[in-house]
């Protein structure tokens, strides 16, 4: 007899482009509310290589709303790195970013779930 409960997860794909070629791994975390986020405990996390200018990873989670807040660690010490105002020196990406100063989760997330299981995100320097 199979699983009498829905599966509520999917497959989810993520590209990441913009990487600077094997400087450092990259670090992808996803986020389901804004406390995990902001005391930087991911429900979900990963390491990737920067073998290539782009990189399609894809996993498989539980359907739902996501913040992915990724790094790529240049000088690996396994840490973002920050000025002295707080912000990144090292390269950054976000969910559903467009520009300027980025917010929390609730301004971030994205829908994860069979109709949308595919987002890139541009990986760049703040500073």
């Amino acid at each position: 007899m199979g699983n009498i409960f829905a599966d509520d997860t999917t497959r989810f794909t993520l590209e990441i482009t913009g990487i600077n070629v094997n400087q450092g791994q990259i670090y992808v975390k996803l986020y389901t509310n804004e406390k995990d986020y902001r005391s930087d405990i991911p429900y979900a996390a990963y390491v990737l290589e920067s073998t290539g200018q782009s990189v399609v990873y894809s996993f498989d989670i539980l359907q739902g709303e996501y913040l992915i807040a990724l790094f790529q660690d240049t000088n690996n010490n396994g840490k973002l790195d920050t000025n002295f105002l707080g912000f990144p020196t090292e390269p950054v990406g976000l969910s559903n970013y467009s520009g300027g100063i980025p917010g929390g989760v609730k301004k971030h997330k994205i829908p994860i779930n069979n109709n949308s299981n595919r987002v890139t995100i541009n990986i760049g320097k703040v500073v």
